[in-house]
């Protein structure tokens, strides 16, 4: 499957934990995409109880992987926290186009 995003975030290194993107108060209408282009795994949090994103309490996304959030499930200016325990390259943006080969 591949999938087009536009970024609004991009090459942004998070070693420490960050809040990495704040989801709009009036919601979004497209797929929201989390993507790890750095050589270290990403962690990344979200909700409104997180306050942080660590090795241990948070989703992993491997070098060169994606998180896809469809519409709905990101709650509105809800804030995706990352951290990385190397360098990173993290992506953020909506989904354009998904297509299946």
């Amino acid at each position: 499957m591949a999938i087009a995003a536009t970024w609004s975030v991009s090459a942004l290194s998070v070693t420490s934990s960050a809040v990495i993107y704040t989801v709009p108060s009036t919601g979004y209408k497209r797929d929201l995409i989390v993507t790890n282009g750095g050589p270290s795994a990403l962690f990344v949090g979200l909700g409104s109880g997180v306050t942080a994103a660590t090795t241990v309490n948070s989703f992993q996304i491997p070098s060169g992987g994606s998180l896809v959030l469809t519409a709905c499930q990101a709650p509105q200016s809800g804030q995706i926290w990352g951290v990385s325990a190397g360098t990173s390259a993290t992506y953020i943006g909506y989904g354009t186009v998904v297509s299946a080969v």
